[in-house]
């Protein structure tokens, strides 16, 4: 439609409208409100009261990782005194939720109660109750061999893999733990007098925890990834995933006595309070279209395709050239104000006249040109052991008058001394990188990961995981103040690729993706409601023991315990 000079005094009328709703919603309070199970145990959350009355708060959410957060109340609320009573009251349901709502809605942390602490201090007595947000869910969640089956009396195979893009896998891996737990496959309900809980495997109306996906979908812009559990956490699980792809996992509480309904598919109501987790592509760093991984002031974001070389080890970018078409739609629609990952439009300029509050800019040189992994080959073992016994075997028959066990008790011996010698490891040289550093550089290192089997699926992410540890990093890490004019779960959220700017490198654009949000107060302190937000990591400050350190507890928890080595 054809905007006339008759229609401009209702558009401005419109802005106007626009941005009075935005400085509300900037200037209003976050509201708290404190929910509890119901008495009788059914399904849903009921509201025990909101909290507008307080002393200070801080609420962080992070990338993938679950956060804490923390309310100091008065001793004599009403809230603080019910917290208090709680572990005395034989009737009271002993978890509390607590959602926190912000900018309209639109940024909701929510988590479970970990514990309080009545505190005393220059003779003020509080209490103060740590939380600790909904993402937590996966880490008491745990991925059995086969979910379908019986985890007492019966578990084949040895462990479960699930190939797939990213998004789907991920998204499908914690399906099979949610149908697990909460289908009742082979458990009895909480309440078995509850007859309308044993049809939970096809009502998903009653569960506490949903997960949001599209169908399987070649398209999917998310990269392939290789999953294995072994009776593992759900984090570790798809930890790996998640940071390769640049996926996010978000969760959000249905709050269904505001209005809200069940954006899971399938599923026309929920309980009041269930959680909705999704796997969502933000970045769209690996999307078909290509994704804006730099750029220049002058010239702004340039878009990059991200692909893959031989091998699946290593990647490259190429640089997409913009035609004149308009595009993403999304940015043309009313009332859209996100940001699409592969066309972002936030830049944020370092200067002394912007919100940044502090800003680190680090840069570090790939350092190994080569990776080595594995360490043993159970295939080549055992064809070695199939050959010794069959030589032996012959030799015996016709040398030793028939005694044909000659050969097991060869294997027996020479085995012990030929396991994980023969094809055991596996080498890739990066000569792009060792060209690139020059006739100075580090030689190798050895990456943890394919420990079981040099020549596997696994191996191959292990290498692609050495390349990417010690890959050239650049990380702009800034934190914003409340005075920018971005607006948190408006225009931003966890995940989200911004562009931003460091006057002393240059007209360059730095692109990485939002890592943190806090929200904190403290009126003791005389500070009121503010909110910063961490874009990039400081992933270059690390060592390469710090970094193997970090793998180490995956190593030994999950690789250990595969039992099907040929795959995995």
């Amino acid at each position: 439609m054809t905007t006339t000079l008759a229609d401009i005094p209702a558009r401005q009328a419109l802005c106007r409208n626009i941005r009075e709703e935005h400085r509300q919603w900037r200037s209003a309070a976050p509201r708290i409100r404190v929910w509890a199970n119901k008495p009788n145990g059914s399904p849903g959350l009921v509201l025990r009261g909101e909290v507008g009355d307080h002393l200070a708060g801080s609420f962080k959410r992070q990338k993938n990782v679950a956060a804490p957060g923390m309310l100091r109340l008065r001793t004599d609320h009403y809230i603080a005194r019910w917290l208090m009573s709680i572990p005395n009251d034989p009737k009271a349901k002993k978890n509390v939720v607590i959602t926190v709502d912000w900018m309209g809605g639109r940024w909701r942390w929510s988590g479970i109660l970990k514990n309080w602490r009545l505190r005393v201090q220059d003779g003020v007595r509080y209490l103060e109750v740590s939380w600790i947000d909904d993402l937590q869910y996966l880490q008491f969640m745990l991925g059995p061999p086969n979910p379908l089956l019986p985890i007492p009396l019966f578990q084949f195979p040895r462990v479960l893999p699930l190939l797939g893009p990213a998004r789907w896998a991920i998204s499908m891996m914690i399906l099979l733990q949610l149908i697990r737990l909460n289908g009742n496959l082979w458990t009895l309900p909480d309440d078995p007098f509850a007859m309308d809980s044993y049809d939970d495997l096809f009502d998903w109306s009653d569960w506490q925890v949903l997960i949001k996906c599209n169908p399987f979908d070649l398209d999917d812009s998310s990269t392939w990834a290789l999953l294995a559990t072994r009776m593992n956490r759900m984090d570790t699980v798809i930890a790996d995933a998640l940071e390769d792809a640049k996926l996010v996992l978000t969760y959000r509480r249905i709050l269904t006595v505001d209005g809200e309904t069940c954006p899971v598919d399938g599923v026309d109501e929920c309980a009041n309070g269930a959680l909705v987790l999704e796997v969502v592509d933000p970045a769209q760093y690996w999307g078909p279209d290509g994704t804006a991984t730099g750029g220049g002031i002058a010239g702004g974001f340039i878009r990059t395709l991200q692909t893959f070389l031989d091998g699946a080890v290593e990647d490259t970018k190429t640089i997409i050239g913009d035609d004149e078409s308009i595009k993403p739609g999304e940015y043309f629609e009313p009332g859209f104000y996100g940001t699409i990952g592969s066309h972002p439009w936030i830049v944020l300029r370092d200067s002394p006249w912007t919100s940044i509050q502090t800003s680190d800019l680090i840069w570090s040189p790939a350092t190994a040109t080569s990776v080595i992994v594995g360490g043993d080959n159970p295939l080549a073992d055992q064809l070695a052991k199939l050959t010794i016994e069959s030589i032996g075997a012959l030799i015996g028959y016709f040398l030793l008058a028939g005694f044909s066990g000659l050969g097991a008790i060869a294997a027996d011996v020479v085995m012990p001394f030929l396991v994980g010698t023969i094809f055991a490891w596996l080498q890739w040289e990066n000569s792009t990188r060792g060209h690139n550093l020059g006739w100075v550089h580090l030689y190798e290192i050895y990456q943890q990961g394919a420990e079981n089997n040099a020549w596997s699926f696994t191996a191959v992410g292990a290498l692609r995981s050495g390349f990417q540890a010690t890959d050239s990093e650049t990380a702009h890490q800034l934190t914003l103040g409340a005075a920018c004019p971005i607006m948190p779960g408006l225009h931003y959220d966890i995940g989200t690729p911004m562009g931003s700017t460091c006057p002393e490198v240059g007209d360059v654009i730095l692109v990485d993706q939002v890592e943190e949000m806090v929200l904190d107060w403290d009126w003791t302190a005389g500070k009121s409601y503010a909110w910063s937000t961490t874009v990039g990591t400081a992933r270059a400050l690390q060592s390469q023991s710090e970094r193997s350190a970090r793998l180490m507890n995956k190593a030994l928890t999950t690789l250990s315990n595969i039992g099907v080595h040929l795959l995995s």
